[in-house]
């Protein structure tokens, strides 16, 4: 029978290895080393070397695997996967959907969340950030905003409070629409439902992710935040009119 090669890209061949079981990646590591070794021009012994160094770097990735903290399938998405889809707006089982499917999601997102948090801890100035991000200065404040919050969201002591904090984003913002006449009436109250239900399933995901119940938190969703009217403990996290950080 005739060998078929196929052209498949990077991301195409990592899609479909995370797909294979602990078995199935040690079978094709046995498959792919005598190829490389070939192409490398190794010779015998530099080749199982190298396939004993393979063996044990996919047992260690396994074992991140199981621990819910390599590969992102569902219900094992890291901080900084869970940022990105905060900082895009993407809900957290819809982008887990995406993972290893998506060069997007794995990468390319994560990377602009990498490159805001840099920015925040070097204080960048709009410019730098701008350029970095490949976006016209004037988006520059909309990112930090955006980044800060999915901070504040991902990084909460507590999967209620991570809920509570997200709702009140949400709140926040279909009550600036209003305040600009964008949103009314019905169809102010439908986009404040709309966005508590993302909300309860972003939090069923994180829940899912640390195999804890919702009844746990009962209490600490209950409690009134004691903020009054005159107080806004976000109103450090949010950017000026000009453009840059405050």
């Amino acid at each position: 029978m005739n060998s078929v090669r196929l052209e498949l890209s990077e991301a195409q061949v990592i899609a479909l290895m995370r797909q294979l079981s602990p078995e199935g990646k040690q079978a094709v590591l046995r498959m792919l080393v005598p190829e490389l070794g070939e192409l490398d021009e190794l010779d015998g012994l530099e080749a199982i070397s190298d396939y004993d160094e393979d063996v044990e770097l996919w047992e260690e990735t396994d074992a991140f695997a199981e621990a819910g903290d390599f590969w992102g399938e569902e219900g094992s998405m890291t901080r900084r996967q869970l940022l990105a889809a905060e900082t895009f707006n993407y809900s957290y089982a819809n982008y887990a959907d995406h993972l290893g499917v998506n060069v997007r999601f794995d990468e390319l997102m994560p990377d602009d969340v990498d490159v805001l948090e840099q920015a925040e801890q070097e204080g960048w100035d709009d410019a730098e950030l701008a350029e970095a991000l490949e976006v016209e200065t004037s988006q520059v404040p909309h990112w930090r905003e955006s980044y800060r919050r999915a901070k504040l969201i991902v990084d909460a002591p507590t999967p209620a409070e991570s809920f509570r904090r997200g709702v009140r984003f949400s709140v926040q913002d279909a009550l600036e629409e209003q305040e600009k006449g964008e949103l009314t009436g019905d169809k102010l109250v439908e986009r404040i439902v709309g966005q508590v239900c993302y909300r309860a399933a972003d939090l069923a995901y994180l829940l899912d992710m640390q195999d804890e119940q919702l009844s746990q938190y009962s209490s600490a969703l209950r409690e009134e935040s004691g903020v009054g009217a005159d107080q806004n403990p976000w109103e450090d996290f949010r950017v000026d009119q000009t453009g840059e950080s405050e």
